[in-house]
C-alpha cells in the first residue's frame, strides 16, 4: 500500500509505509488530475495517512543558500473537489 507520493516534474515516486521506493510513475499514467492548486511546485508530496493526510507544495528546495518554502495543505481543508482528486491520484497510483 502506498504511505507516500513525491511528485517532480512529470516524475510520480510512490513509497510505503517504510517509505521506501516502491514504483515510479509518469504524470501523463494518470487520468482527470489536475492539482490546480499545486501548480508551479519543484516538489509536491501526498501523504496519505502519515503524519496526517495532506498535500505539501515546495516552491523552493534546500540548497546551499536558499531554505525550503512549502505551504501545507491538509486533507480537512481541501474542498470537495480538492478531496476527490487527491483520493482519485492515490487510487490510480495504487492501480497503477
Amino acid at each position: 500500500m502506498i504511505e507516500k507520493i513525491d511528485v517532480i516534474e512529470q516524475a510520480v515516486y510512490c513509497y510505503d509505509d517504510q517509505y521506501e521506493l516502491i514504483k515510479t510513475l509518469s504524470l501523463s499514467d494518470f487520468t482527470g488530475i489536475d492539482f490546480d492548486y499545486l501548480k508551479d511546485s519543484k516538489l509536491f508530496t501526498l501523504n496519505v495517512t502519515q503524519p496526517i493526510k495532506r498535500a505539501i507544495k515546495f516552491t523552493e528546495l534546500n540548497v546551499l543558500d536558499t531554505q525550503a518554502d512549502f505551504t501545507e495543505y491538509p486533507y480537512s481543508d481541501m474542498t470537495p473537489e480538492q478531496q476527490a482528486e487527491f483520493d482519485s491520484f492515490v487510487n490510480q497510483a495504487e492501480a497503477l
